[in-house]
């Protein structure tokens, strides 16, 4: 568990300890089950211990995918202290192990732990950039202009993307064969080199001037 970047340089013993006097468990789901929703018990955060989870949008009649969640990845942690409906649907992506903790054992370690306060906080400042980054992919445009800034926030100019078309094309809001046309419209613009999963800016800031 001491993988997770929240939990990363915090006294194992004591950290362990404080878990099982507060009820921490660990438990494990099956592929496309619910972990966490609007509807469940929102007072408690969650590492992801093995496999993957995605996270979407509540409605049940278009939901969109937000992102994964990997090993060691948080969640939840927005929703702890508030009274206000989780705003999410986490589900297992394949079988997954989770570490649940509650209110109770958060509060235990902000306030025993220095090293895990400034992490949360670190955690807290990460998922605030992250969803600017998303309203600016959903608000950019068009989806050229989606898929350069997408590209761009990757902050280099050689890298392979972790994502399938049809996970980019629901985190961009467009869809598939848009997206394709996209990556061909910046490949024939000469703004990037495409081969597979690899991705070379041969102009990042070129291409965002170029798509408004």
């Amino acid at each position: 568990i001491f993988a997770c970047p929240l939990l990363q340089g915090l006294d194992a013993e004591a950290t362990l300890t404080a878990m099982r006097e507060t009820g921490c468990e660990v438990v494990e789901f099956a592929d496309r089950e619910e972990i966490l929703s609007p509807f469940g018990n929102r007072k408690k955060i969650g590492l992801l211990l093995s496999g993957r989870a995605t996270v979407t949008t509540p409605n049940p009649e278009r939901e969109t995918l937000l992102r994964f969640l990997n090993a060691n990845e948080p969640f939840g942690i927005a929703n702890l202290f508030s009274d206000e409906p989780f705003i999410s649907i986490i589900r297992a992506h394949g079988p997954c192990r989770i570490l649940f903790l509650p209110e109770k054992a958060v509060r235990r370690l902000l306030e025993t732990d220095t090293e895990f306060l400034y992490r949360y906080l670190g955690f807290l400042s990460d998922r605030i950039r992250y969803l600017n980054r998303k309203i600016g992919y959903l608000t950019a445009g068009s989806t050229e202009r989606r898929l350069a800034l997408y590209l761009h926030s990757f902050g280099t100019d050689s890298f392979s993307l972790t994502t399938s078309i049809t996970s980019l094309s629901e985190l961009l809001d467009v869809g598939r064969a848009s997206l394709y046309r996209a990556f061909d419209k910046l490949t024939e613009d000469g703004f990037i080199q495409k081969d597979g999963r690899k991705i070379r800016l041969l102009k990042s800031e070129a291409m965002l001037q170029a798509y408004q």
